[in-house]
């Protein structure tokens, strides 16, 4: 995944029609008629390989004196400062990077941009600051624009075989777990009601018999038709 990330990147922004932005590096500087403070991230395209820049307003001098140097005297090569209110602060927070220790820290850590593609509206080669922001992709977008029809497709048919293997076993354990059990308590109530009847016959075909002879008192042939009966 990570040798073939950016590869995986453009394959899917190009199929939902999306370009998007890495960053590459920034640089400190002044612009402008009036060279004003600011520092300028350059970005490529994902799509293209078009290189795109942002600038922003931030402070290039010392604001009190420290050991590093007197108040108002220029920062070292690449340091900047920026207030939390600053656009580049809100800019760092929306992209979802956790602010330094310290504000005047930014210059150490600027190599986390490189971990997430952005987006914003694009005027020549410069991108608008205040429409910067990172891309969002969701995973049903990424599946819809790289299998296409083919998604819905494929899933039918999916859901079909599932469907048909799995709901056919199913539907087998249920006639075993939920059929059988009232087919053998049915047998059991009626074994139970035959039973019963015939002992009410039995006991009743016994209350309306005359009372047998005893077999000492009985003749062979009596016997004989007593024991057969039996």
């Amino acid at each position: 995944m990570d040798q073939k990330a950016l590869e995986i990147c453009r394959s899917v922004l190009a199929a939902i029609g999306v370009d998007a932005f890495r960053y590459e590096g920034y640089s400190t500087g002044r612009y402008g008629e009036h060279k004003s403070a600011g520092v300028t991230l350059r970005f490529t395209s994902v799509l293209t390989g078009e290189t795109a820049y942002a600038i922003f307003n931030v402070d290039l001098t010392r604001k009190r004196t420290t050991v590093g140097g007197k108040a108002g005297a220029p920062l070292p090569a690449g340091e900047f400062r920026v207030g939390k209110r600053s656009q580049f602060c809100k800019f760092w927070q929306g992209a979802g990077l956790p602010l330094p220790e310290r504000m005047q820290r930014f210059h150490k850590c600027m190599g986390k941009l490189s971990s997430i593609l952005l987006t914003g509206e694009v005027k020549k080669d410069r991108l608008n600051v205040q429409s910067l922001q990172p891309v969002i992709i969701t995973a049903d977008q990424a599946r819809l624009a790289v299998l296409g029809h083919n998604l819905g497709t494929t899933e039918a048919q999916l859901g079909h075989k599932e469907g048909t293997t799995s709901g056919h076993k199913e539907t087998a354990q249920t006639h075993a777990l939920h059929g059988l059990q009232p087919i053998r308590t049915t047998c059991v109530s009626n074994y139970e009601n035959k039973l019963t009847r015939r002992d009410d016959n039995k006991t009743a075909s016994i209350t309306d018999l005359p009372t047998p002879k005893s077999p000492q008192d009985q003749s062979v042939d009596e016997w004989l038709e007593a024991y057969s009966s039996t």
